[in-house]
């Protein structure tokens, strides 16, 4: 954490910055834990976002020496009153069935940035399921590839975990937002940020 808060004073100046948290290992946990006793995908999702904000919370905690927004923003209204106010803005998810990805791209979209960073332990987009035998990782690929891509492995599940999701995917190609994907490397999320070359894939027309 200390090396992601010198990453961002050097770059505080003159950039803002949105942060979209997800659920997790914790929030798929529990979600599977949960489909014992309830088949609702919606709550499902609901419990998903609950857990997305809860490590919002901790983010925000922990970045509390910069001009954080004070709340966790729930809303794309709050959102566009929260980049005016603060250099840094904290998300969860917002509602059931929208992914934490869809909400980046949306406040991608929202706000006209152009550049998404994915930041995951899987770096790399693959041609297939990581799982099926064969699959190759992509070092470029251009918006269409990754809907394609999305199309076939996202399946909308509470809880499922995939590189991208299919409506983030589509968002990103019709406002032509880049997306780097890199690993939990502050060095390699330095490189992505100053448009160097780091290892992961990016996805550009």
């Amino acid at each position: 954490m200390n090396e992601l808060a010198a990453l961002l004073k050097k770059r505080i100046k003159d950039t803002r910055f949105i942060f979209v948290v997800g659920g997790g290992y914790s929030s798929r946990l529990y979600i599977s834990s949960t489909r014992s006793i309830i088949s609702n995908n919606a709550i499902l999702d609901q419990i998903g976002i609950a857990f997305t904000r809860i490590n919002a919370l901790i983010l925000k905690d922990l970045l509390s020496e910069f001009n954080v927004y004070p709340n966790i923003v729930t809303t794309m209204e709050e959102l566009t009153a929260g980049i005016t106010l603060s250099d840094i803005v904290i998300m969860g998810g917002i509602i059931p069935g929208i992914t934490t990805d869809s909400v980046a791209m949306l406040a991608c979209e929202l706000t006209g940035c152009k550049k998404m960073i994915n930041i995951s332990r899987e770096n790399y987009v693959y041609d297939r399921p990581i799982r099926e035998k064969g699959a190759k990782k992509l070092a470029k690929l251009n918006h269409q590839q990754l809907v394609d891509i999305a199309n076939r492995c996202d399946d909308r599940s509470a809880g499922s975990n995939f590189i991208l999701d299919f409506f983030a995917a589509k968002i990103a190609k019709r406002s032509n937002i880049d997306i780097l994907f890199v690993n939990d490397s502050v060095k390699e999320l330095a490189n992505a940020l100053d448009g160097k070359k780091h290892t992961g894939s990016i996805v550009r027309n």
